[in-house]
């Protein structure tokens, strides 16, 4: 997943989502508290804070989902073994 135009794209926070699940109890974590965990870590711009169009939220937090969107996909962190997707969150195996 590449970077787009000094956007933060999936593969830029994927070190950071491991790193934040591994410190969790029994390594999992909901997406709602990754989502602030990562907000608390990485500095965004204004194009990641940018809002959705006909949504609640913003760029940054659409990329965090696309975790569980684009699991099928080669280099995402479900699809290559990294996490396990669980009911509104992910979890380490």
């Amino acid at each position: 997943m590449a970077k787009k135009a000094g956007r933060i794209g999936e593969a830029d926070i994927s070190k950071d989502v491991i790193a934040i699940i591994d410190a969790e109890p029994n390594r999992e974590i909901s997406t709602t508290k990754l989502i602030r965990t990562l907000r608390q870590r990485i500095p965004l711009n204004a194009e990641d804070e940018e809002p959705l169009e006909g949504r609640q939220d913003d760029r940054f937090s659409q990329i965090v989902r696309n975790i569980k969107s684009h699991k099928d996909q080669p280099g995402n962190l479900i699809h290559d073994g990294h996490l396990q997707s669980i009911y509104r969150g992910f979890k380490r195996p």
